[in-house]
């Protein structure tokens, strides 16, 4: 092929980083007329595999001639770096700390539109006029292709115009926004809505007729005091279109939804809903008080002093002792230093909350970055942030005074130079900073910062605390219930630890009330998965006009639908596990693979009609709680309640504007949410959290509690927990009710010193899959054998996970776990990559996959 040349006079090769899972970059020479224009850091077009086209990152140019033959570089895509030296230096670290391989990095770290290969497709953008000024020759032939054409593929693209290299026209015409890639065209970031309420015609525009309004609701006192509720109101906070939030006039007139409701069908009152910013927020929201309270105050004192001898500092504070406020003045102060800041948060839903709070003060400097944005808007800032003339711009800022921390947070600084700050999940951390200052890792113990799959199976907050390591920037560590690893670092002085220990305001913590619901049952007390304090908990709530959240682990209706007479149960074809029930779909699905089914009429092993839905979740807590509520709106907040991406918003301001009396959820409910009208929270069955078979269990159980507890009560009033158990008894359910985490620390992590588990050694789990079990059992032995000759004790397994077959390939896990010393962890990784290339290099076993879980979760 013309691609291949033994040997070149220049001799310039490239370390070409491909979006494949290959054990290391793969060298291509330099041509002679790109010798000038190829740098680290660079996209290229290279073939790989054969004659498919790929899109490589060049990692380093050397002169080192390879032993094997090798092609070269087709063409250059990019005219400036995407990718830092720093950034590069970063995936090489995920890429051997997490043992995987650069290109499963880079697969995972760049945006869509930054990956090219031959088999995507291209379609119009629906923002192009038609307009062929400004593009060239070849630009206007694929724009007319796509013009007669749907999509085209990049192969396509290479036919019409007759030549090879093309990538570079494809990412001009990316530029200039006249395609995109396909599955943008599925990503549309739908705005944020608050419920509001206006006067209806001709009340609005002829305020005269008013007098007609009141003759109308002269017999309804609570309309009367909203009518007057809302005129006040108007005259204070004017509106462009006449309206208000809803929240704000029952809060003023201490009504709900059904009086509005009662005058809209009146028509004196017209509800609406506004499209707001999703990153501005709604300008009359007001999170957090202006003033440092004396402890903020205290914290951030103690938090400088740290960084003066630490990098990363722990900050722990109590749910609602006010973290974030703290948060935004070390941001301000970076930010005036003209540093970058990263704030990381566990959930992408999160920032529907905190992006608001904190444009308020740092306005446009604030950027969204997650997947829940488009391809395109990821580029964008992807380039704004690497490129700081382009992210900096110059603004005047209310910062208060590093020297003196008794400073009003509004005193006026000198114009500084503001770099962006980054908001988002853990994909942040991918980004080309340029001049990283500070990184924020909210909620550091959720586990949602651990990604599972695919590679790198990285933890976010560990990953967090290298990339700043590698830009000398400082890290806080913030969180109501520390992770063990975090907290015994910050005990034995490798953190800095500060601590918040009351609520923000001098709100007192909820009062947790456990609730024995094995004493309910005999009494006959419980009413289907209710106990009688539980519910007579939510009347008198609603009663007040006040919320409840419900916390249930478990989405769908029910997870096991069984036979009374032989014992069947309904199960997955292509994975080993049961099919839940979901109500709203009426089917049975499977919350690995996805696979559904029709509900089953009759068992099909014995023909009995005795079918019997066991167990509950989300939907049945929803379906039944409205039995005994039956004046409260009800509302689920799940995974299958959020598929679409402005549904966890949605949901969100539904509970903010009081339009939701009671949400039902999962571990969603628990992550950082501040709502002012919760009064009762409910854990349904806290035994489920701490009967895992894990041995991080009773950790877990702690943070989702205490987490689940800290939206009780969160402004201007004490809250309410009740939590029911079998096992009222449990220590983590006891250290819950005391707010004792000292004591959950103290006894946890001396069991964990007891039988050597972290953070006091070290864990690798490794799982083995393949779509049959017998080859699988007999290449595990092939890779176990391997491992054990070196490490002996240390090796555990290999033995079938709980659930032992997942879409179609059987599973076998070896756990590795060794002590804390830097030789032998490096020597393990090693002898991991020899035992998965013995293997696969034995005849029949080449098709094992190997998944490698450092740290796992």
């Amino acid at each position: 092929m013309e691609s291949y040349h033994p040997t070149l006079a220049h001799g310039i090769f490239a370390e070409v980083i491909l979006p494949l899972a290959v054990p290391k970059p793969y060298t291509y020479a330099v041509p002679e007329e790109l010798v000038a224009a190829v740098r680290p850091g660079l996209r290229v077009e290279v073939e790989f595999g054969g004659a498919k086209r790929y899109a490589g990152l060049v990692s380093r140019l050397h002169h080192d001639t390879p032993p094997h033959k090798f092609k070269t570089i087709l063409s250059v895509i990019d005219e400036e770096p995407i990718l830092n030296e720093r950034t590069l230096q970063f995936w090489q670290w995920l890429a051997d700390y997490y043992c995987c391989s650069l290109g499963e990095v880079m697969e995972a770290a760049l945006p869509a539109n930054l990956k090219l290969a031959s088999e995507r497709r291209l379609v119009l953008s629906p923002l192009y006029d038609g307009n062929f000024t400004g593009l060239t020759d070849k630009e206007y032939l694929i724009a007319e292709a796509l013009s007669i054409q749907e999509t085209i593929t990049i192969d396509d693209v290479r036919k019409i115009l007759n030549q090879k290299t093309i990538y570079h026209i494809i990412k001009s015409l990316l530029d200039k926004k006249v395609i995109y890639l396909f599955e943008e065209m599925e990503e549309k970031y739908a705005p944020k809505k608050v419920a509001c309420v206006r006067l209806a015609e001709p009340y609005r525009s002829d305020s005269k007729q008013l007098a007609g309004a009141f003759d109308l609701v002269a017999k309804a006192q609570r309309q009367t005091e909203a009518l007057m509720a809302f005129i006040q109101l108007a005259r204070e906070k004017p509106a462009k279109d006449g309206g208000l939030l809803r929240s704000e006039v029952y809060k003023k007139a201490s009504v709900d939804s059904s009086v509005l409701n009662s005058m809209a069908k009146k028509g004196i009152f017209e509800l609406y809903e506004r499209e707001v910013s999703r990153i501005g927020g709604y300008e009359d929201e007001v999170s957090e008080a202006d003033e440092l309270a004396p402890q903020q105050t205290r914290a951030l004192q103690e938090i400088r002093t740290h960084f003066t001898e630490k990098n990363t500092v722990l900050l722990h504070g109590v749910t609602g002792s006010g973290k974030t406020r703290v948060y935004l003045e070390l941001m301000q102060e970076a930010i005036a230093r003209g540093e970058q800041v990263l704030y990381l948060l566990p959930e992408v839903a999160l920032t529907t909350q905190i992006i608001s709070r904190l444009q308020k003060t740092l306005g446009d400097a604030v950027v969204v970055y997650h997947h829940r944005i488009t391809n395109n808007e990821r580029v964008e800032v992807w380039k704004k942030v690497g490129s700081p003339e382009r992210s900096s711009t110059v603004r005047q800022l209310a910062v208060g005074s590093q020297s003196d921390s008794s400073a009003a947070p509004n005193s006026q600084l000198p114009t500084v130079e503001l770099q962006t700050c980054i908001v988002g999940a853990r994909s942040g951390l991918f980004l080309p900073y340029e001049k990283l200052g500070l990184v924020i890792v909210d909620e550091e113990h959720d586990t949602s910062y651990k990604q599972n799959d695919p590679a790198p199976r990285y933890n976010g907050r560990d990953a967090a605390i290298y990339l700043a390591h590698l830009h000398g920037a400082k890290v806080v560590l913030g969180t109501a219930t520390p992770s063990l690893e975090s907290y015994l670092n910050a005990r034995t002085g490798k953190y800095g630890l500060v601590e918040m220990n009351e609520r923000f305001g001098g709100i007192e913590m909820p009062e947790i009330v456990v609730v024995d619901a094995r004493q309910e049952l005999k009494e006959r007390k419980m009413q289907s998965h209710f106990t009688s304090v539980l519910l007579d908990s939510l009347k008198e709530a609603l009663a007040k006009g006040e919320q409840a959240i419900l916390f249930q682990n478990r989405r769908g209706y029910a997870p096991t639908l069984r036979c009374n007479t032989c014992g069947w149960h309904s199960e997955c074809i292509h994975c080993d596990v049961s099919l839940t029930y979901h109500k709203w779909r009426n089917n049975l699905q499977c919350h690995y693979c996805g696979y559904q089914q029709e509900l089953a009429k009759t068992c099909p092993a014995c023909g009995s009609h005795e079918l019997n839905l066991q167990g509950f979740g989300t939907e049945k807590i929803e379906d039944e709680l409205k039995i005994y509520l039956p004046d409260a709106n009800i509302g689920r907040m799940d995974y299958d309640a959020v598929r679409t991406k402005d549904a966890h918003a949605r949901i969100i301001n539904d509970f903010e504007e009081r339009r939701i009396d009671v949400l039902v959820g999962t571990q969603m409910v628990t992550k950082g949410l501040d709502f002012e009208n919760v009064s009762v929270v409910g854990v349904i069955s806290a035994d489920q959290l701490l009967q895992f078979p894990d041995f991080r269990s009773g950790e877990r159980g702690f943070q989702l509690i205490t987490q689940v507890a800290g939206r009780a009560g969160r402004r201007g009033k004490r809250g309410k927990v009740i939590v029911q158990a079998m096992n009222p008894a449990h220590p983590v359910i006891r250290e819950v009710i005391d707010n004792d985490f000292q004591a959950f620390y103290e006894r946890e992590i001396m069991e964990r010193k007891a039988f050597e588990y972290p953070p006091y050694s070290r864990l690798i789990k490794i799982t083995l899959k393949h779509k049959k079990s017998d080859v699988l059992n007999r290449g595990a032995k092939i890779f176990a054998k391997v491992l054990s000759a070196k490490l002996g004790k240390r090796l555990l397994g290999p033995t079938v996970p709980p659930v032992g077959r997942v879409r179609e390939y059987y599973l076998l896990d070896i756990m590795i776990k060794m002590e804390r010393n830097p030789a032998i962890w490096k020597a393990t990784k090693d002898l991991i990559w020899e035992a998965t290339r013995v293997m696969q290099q034995e005849e029949g076993f080449s098709t094992v996959r190997v998944n490698v879980d450092v740290d796992p979760g």
